[in-house]
């Protein structure tokens, strides 16, 4: 009798050790799925306006930039994009998801214009700016040279009339007085700025306005130019992260936020 109770507690015992290493096992398995499964599900995703997506780690965002690393790449250098590139970022952490955070309707209307993007626009502003006024200045000078070139030319061409007629004049009289004419039956020069008028007055404006149209241009192009030291430095500053941690993501809270 003793025999046969110690057989049987003995299988009895064997039961369940086989039941509890199964369970073990079994326990073992789902959770090495659930952290795995977790583990899949702990990405972020910034995806942009044009539907493409970011698997990323987002590590700060503020009201112009994002700040992230690569899943893919954690312990890689940080990467940034402009928010106004980007329609919601889902932040993933066990798996539930929010819907997208509305923003109201004037907000919605409003798109945020960075520094930098405002830098960029100004020296293209600037530099077109500056290329048509040195346009303008340099038309401005060659219509005034072109002016004076022209006068000059026919006040010369006046002066050699003059000539030849007092000349023809003097001979006729020699001829008839035997004597010279008198000085006041000559004709009489006039002065280049009596002649040249008023065309001589257009001609100098023209060369003024190229000195003022030329002194706008260099300094839109100056404007340009320190435009473009502004958007170095400010890829400078960005590439020291500029950034703040948000406080919306808390752990085990899925966040969606829509600009």
């Amino acid at each position: 009798m003793i025999s046969v109770l110690n057989k049987y507690f003995s299988n009895r015992q064997g039961k369940l050790n086989f039941v509890w290493k199964g369970t073990a096992v079994s326990a073992l398995v789902l959770s090495l799925g659930m952290l795995l499964s977790v583990t899949a599900n702990a990405q972020d995703k910034i995806i942009r306006k044009d539907g493409t997506e970011v698997h990323a780690k987002v590590l700060g965002v503020d009201s112009k930039y994002i700040r992230y690393k690569r899943f893919s790449n954690q312990n890689g250098p940080d990467y940034f994009i402009f928010r106004s590139e980007v329609s919601k970022i889902e932040y993933e952490n066990n798996g539930q998801k929010e819907e997208p955070l509305k923003l109201g309707r004037e907000q919605a209307k409003i798109e945020p214009i960075t520094d930098l993007q405002l830098l960029e626009r100004n020296a293209l502003k600037y530099k077109k700016r500056g290329n048509i006024y040195l346009v303008i200045g340099a038309a401005s000078f060659v219509a005034g040279v072109a002016t004076f070139t022209k006068l000059g030319i026919d006040y010369k061409s006046y002066n050699s009339e003059i000539r030849k007629t007092n000349d023809a004049y003097i001979s006729w009289y020699q001829t008839n007085y035997g004597s010279e004419p008198p000085a006041g039956d000559l004709q009489k020069k006039e002065g280049f700025g009596v002649f040249a008028s008023p065309g001589i007055y257009a001609g100098a404006a023209a060369l003024a306005g190229s000195a003022v149209f030329e002194l706008i241009g260099l300094r839109n192009l100056r404007l340009a130019r320190n435009a473009r030291k502004g958007i170095i430095q400010k890829k400078k500053e960005l590439s020291l992260q500029p950034f703040y941690e948000p406080s919306h993501k808390a752990s085990g809270l899925s966040v969606a936020l829509s600009f």
